[in-house]
């Protein structure tokens, strides 16, 4: 029996976090604590749901129309795996799909072990790099300077100059009905900042991911 994936949240439909309209896992869980990480609280409250590979595939393949799945955090590579391989394996049942993977690990330490080998195989994008709160340079679908696009398939190998060179964001924001807001995207430093402020001033928690 395959190790259970830990999820913090799901989006069936996102326009700020890849190319097109993509879905979005949200990991549960990261061992790195990068200072001013969004996705900070997310880890830390203990909430998250378990699937098995097939029944995350599933719920992918429900959601027609996406271009692709983004796969953020949390960390991806400290899920178990076994079961991320078999997950994304199922993904790519249909080769329309692409897949694109945040990571906070440096893609040359990830190709050293074998199982993220077998992992990277069915990424066609992958993000690496640690966030670095004074590094924000604005990039688009990247938090800090450092992180780096790898083209490990030639899906969107030819985009490479316009992916590293556009410096505009896009965030979306969803009201659930707790009252609660959702935000997806990679905002700033400075945004977040501003909009916690004005929002915890009128009693309303917002969630980043």
């Amino acid at each position: 029996m395959m190790d259970m994936l830990f999820v913090a949240r799901r989006k069936s439909f996102c326009r700020v976090l890849g190319p097109g309209c993509r879905s979005v896992i949200w990991f549960y869980g990261c061992s790195r604590g990068c200072f001013g990480c969004i996705a900070e609280s997310m880890n830390k409250s203990a909430k998250y749901e378990s699937y098995e590979p097939q029944q995350l595939a599933d719920w992918i393949a429900n959601n027609h129309g996406i271009e692709g799945v983004t796969l953020s955090g949390g960390e991806p590579f400290e899920q178990p795996k076994k079961s991320l391989e078999q997950f994304l394996a199922l993904i790519k049942q249909n080769p329309n799909l692409s897949i694109l993977c945040y990571t906070g690990n440096n893609y040359q330490t990830l190709v050293k072990d074998a199982a993220n080998q077998k992992i990277l195989q069915y990424i066609d994008v992958l993000i690496d790099g640690e966030y670095q709160i004074d590094n924000d340079k604005g990039q688009r679908w990247r938090g800090s300077g450092n992180q780096r696009f790898h083209f490990l398939t030639r899906r969107y190998a030819d985009e490479k100059n316009k992916w590293f060179n556009t410096f505009e964001r896009q965030i979306e924001i969803e009201l659930e009905l707790n009252g609660s807001l959702l935000l997806s995207g990679i905002p700033s430093k400075d945004f977040i900042d501003n909009l916690t402020t004005k929002l915890n001033n009128r009693n309303i928690s917002i969630d980043f991911s």
